[in-house]
């Protein structure tokens, strides 16, 4: 079952972030439901009562969109989840172009899905 009403079960988001190694994320609880409240699209993937995926998407629905964060249990991998997460993302606006915040380990699965190298992206990372 696939939800995009920001269901969200916070425990396990914080293990299948820690589980990838997105310990910075979790460390804040309130950091991170801020992080998914103020996402506008974000997709939760449910096995019963177990969520077992999470993808999110900062966008204008007209002409940008950022896809974030797109994580599935590892116990559920390799199964179609991954891509149910991102085509529901895409297929919420055909006129945006969505940029991709991804592992370079999983490009391979972006690219599969449609994504392509863009012109370019530049970085400002945050101090703290």
């Amino acid at each position: 079952m696939y939800y995009t009403d920001k269901k969200v079960d916070y425990d396990k988001l914080k293990t299948l972030f820690n589980d990838v190694g997105w310990n910075d994320k979790t460390e804040d609880t309130n950091r991170l439901k801020a992080m998914v409240e103020n996402s506008q699209i974000v997709v939760t993937a449910w096995d019963e009562e177990i969520m077992v995926g999470f993808a999110r998407c900062t966008t204008d629905y007209v002409f940008n969109g950022q896809i974030n964060n797109v994580v599935v249990d590892s116990k559920y991998r390799r199964k179609g989840i991954g891509k149910v997460l991102i085509n529901k993302i895409l297929d919420s606006s055909k006129q945006v172009t969505y940029m991709l915040r991804g592992s370079i380990s999983n490009e391979e699965f972006y690219r599969g899905l449609g994504f392509e190298d863009g012109p370019i992206s530049l970085v400002y990372k945050r101090k703290e």
